[in-house]
């Protein structure tokens, strides 16, 4: 029974270094990159809202859409904006992947979670993005990013 254990072993171990070497890696640049895409672009949306003079628009949304209960609307709005167009980028780049994976995880949170129910924002995709970014948040961005060069680098 050991031998034939050892021999299906030694019959994966090649696709095994396959997949940590190469599918792994890419998989958390899909992971990083999709989620990154999801948030970089709601805040383009509400920067475009600011460049063509209708902020009032975003503000609406922190307002009457999905207020939080701890901070003015104006405040959310533009810390709100500014994270979902800084943190996908940290993200992408695998720079700060942590922060940026947490950070976006706790926007989602708050919103799933914190904003009222008769509000009518929560999304069953978003228990699947918390998943994804958790991951990234408990593992890492991955050997594909600019936290693992960096590492490399300072190991040296």
């Amino acid at each position: 029974m050991k031998s034939l254990a050892l021999k299906i072993n030694s019959l994966i171990s090649p696709l095994r270094k396959f997949s940590d070497c190469l599918l792994s890696p890419l998989f958390d640049l899909g992971v990083r990159l999709f989620m990154a895409n999801i948030f970089f672009h709601s805040g383009w949306l509400k920067f475009e809202n600011y460049l063509n003079d209708d902020w009032e628009s975003t503000l609406f949304l922190f307002e009457e859409i999905h207020p939080l209960p701890i901070l003015p609307p104006s405040c959310a709005a533009v810390l709100g904006t500014s994270a979902e167009l800084l943190l996908p980028i940290l993200l992408a780049f695998g720079l700060f992947g942590r922060v940026g994976a947490v950070g976006l995880l706790i926007m989602t949170a708050a919103i799933q979670f914190a904003v009222p129910a008769e509000y009518g924002v929560q999304n069953p995709d978003h228990y699947f993005w918390m998943f994804l970014l958790g991951m990234i948040f408990l593992k890492g961005p991955g050997k594909l990013s600019l936290d693992h060069l960096i590492t490399k680098w300072m190991q040296k």
